[in-house]
């Protein structure tokens, strides 16, 4: 009799349950170590671990935004193969977010199967508050900045928002030496007029200019559409480029579902988008692009490194993806370097 994996069982109890309320459990178990299989360690061809931006990572698979808010898990994601979290987003004032329910599974084949639907409103602890959960973790993090949900909130109180937290971020974090780079979420659709700072290259010039106001030097990146159209990416490069680190390309697809209305859709569905929009960001920037957006596999890992990027996020496939599970990212990164290695293009891991 085969033994029961206990991690996939309580998995699929998971699912069984409100996807908001299996979040949460989920979360908690995580940040116990409940059913988690341990570090996903490499060594890559250069005899040492993989950097990002300055920092040792045991791998570059992070876990993308919007699974830790309010930076619960920094220490935790490792544990269960991760090499970093992206924390967030978070913004300045917090808040509720949306009405419940603003989660939904998206099982249908004209949905690809197996993706999530989310309209959240950005719910989240204050940043002070997150900022000072953050200030006591030990492994490399990242934090995901956003304007607060607030419609009221548009044009220079927008910048004036997201600079607050951005600073506060800055000048309470960088010192302690854990924050990998801060990522402006400048394309969420979260302003009265339903625009964002990818569709004004003016807004997101003054946008810029207030962040690097702030004092202290840190890598800066920028989270940009899966729908992003060429006109507006080389003009977002062309006010971007020589003040940022990179780009993660992308966030959620904005679309309407028949029966759960609008939201921003993770998963599967995303991934032509995605790797459509990295190919593009590659054609007109050198800098890093961290790619996002359908990796459930090995091979999806392997086929967004051949669109541009060279560091990767995933979230709807760590839920429900074919490999989901506490075991997720052990089996996406055991794939995809038994596939390098295949066409011997890396070493091997530890």
């Amino acid at each position: 009799m085969a033994a029961i994996d206990l991690g996939q069982f309580s998995h699929k109890i998971l699912l069984k349950l409100p996807p908001e309320v299996a979040h949460s459990i989920g979360k908690f178990g995580m940040g116990y170590g409940i059913f988690a299989p341990g570090r996903y360690e490499v060594i890559d061809y250069m005899g040492g671990k993989p950097r990002l931006l300055g920092f040792e990572l045991d791998n570059l698979l992070g876990l993308a935004a919007g699974f830790d808010k309010n930076g619960y898990l920094a220490d935790h994601v490792q544990g269960y193969g991760f090499g970093y979290v992206e924390v967030g987003s978070v913004t300045w004032q917090g808040g509720k977010g949306n009405k419940k329910p603003r989660l939904f599974r998206l099982w249908e084949a004209e949905y690809r199967r197996g993706n999530l639907l989310n309209r959240m409103g950005l719910n989240g602890d204050p940043a002070y508050v997150v900022v000072d959960r953050l200030k006591r973790a030990k492994n490399p993090f990242a934090v995901n900045i956003a304007k607060t949900h607030n419609p009221e909130i548009i044009g220079d109180k927008a910048i004036q928002d997201i600079k607050n937290t951005y600073q506060w971020v800055v000048n309470e974090l960088k010192p302690r030496g854990k924050i990998i780079y801060a990522a402006i979420n400048i394309s969420c659709p979260n302003t009265a007029e339903g625009k964002t700072f990818e569709d004004n290259p003016e807004s997101l010039d003054e946008l810029l200019s207030a962040i690097m106001e702030c004092g202290r030097e840190m890598p800066r990146l920028l989270k940009l559409s899966p729908t992003l159209i060429e006109e507006k990416a080389r003009k977002i490069v062309e006010v971007a480029d020589n003040r940022v680190s990179g780009y993660i390309c992308a966030n959620t697809l904005s679309m309407e579902h028949p029966n759960y209305g609008k939201g921003g859709v993770s998963g599967k569905i995303v991934r032509p988008n995605t790797l459509r929009t990295i190919e593009m960001m590659r054609s007109l920037t050198r800098k890093l692009i961290i790619g996002c957006g359908g990796i459930e596999t090995g091979r999806d890992m392997l086929e967004t490194e051949t669109a541009g990027a060279r560091v990767f996020q995933a979230f709807n496939g760590f839920v429900l993806g074919p490999y989901r599970g506490p075991r997720f990212a052990h089996r996406v990164l055991k794939e995809y370097y038994q596939l390098k290695n295949r066409q011997g293009l890396m070493g091997g891991q530890s």
